[in-house]
């Protein structure tokens, strides 16, 4: 009958470990900045309230007066990688809004989103001819609302904008 040893002592194992393996890096996951222009205050904080919990949402500001955002925009104060833009709006609307930011060689290629309430085919015609690069109907509901953001959202991470 054979006898079994246990040691206690810190011996060197007769078993060889082999090297765990390491585990993968986290995904990296890019986060953005987000300006919201948008004249209605319910609307706001609304939007506000969805992108701040957004995982993928870094911050995101708003401006209530389009002239007041253009105007941070071309100072280099604001430098959003995505902005929301409504239509219709008091002073300059969402297209006047759309030309300036192209003119800035900064704010060129950001992806600039109406986030509207208008459905009207001649919005939706003159969005489509100008630089838009997505353009979305405000829905009735905050769920809707979840998804519709989390879509534009998803899409600005990704740079995948086919309309």
């Amino acid at each position: 009958m054979g006898t079994a040893i246990f040691s206690t002592s810190p011996r060197k194992s007769m078993f060889r470990r082999e090297p765990r393996p390491e585990p993968p890096p986290p995904r990296q996951t890019r986060n953005i900045t987000i300006l919201l222009v948008e004249d209605d205050p319910a609307d706001t904080g609304l939007i506000l309230n969805v992108l701040k919990r957004h995982s993928q949402v870094a911050a995101v500001s708003a401006a209530d007066a389009p002239d007041i955002a253009l105007i941070q925009l071309e100072s280099g104060h604001l430098q959003p990688d995505l902005i929301l833009l409504d239509i219709h709006m008091p002073r300059i609307n969402g297209f006047q809004f759309l030309e300036r930011p192209r003119r800035i060689k900064a704010m060129a290629t950001t992806p600039v989103v109406f986030l509207t309430t208008s459905c009207r085919v001649t919005d939706v015609m003159e969005a489509r001819r100008g630089s838009a690069s997505f353009y979305v109907v405000k829905p009735d509901t905050y769920g809707e609302l979840q998804e519709r953001l989390d879509a534009v959202v998803k899409r600005a991470v990704s740079g995948v904008w086919g309309k």
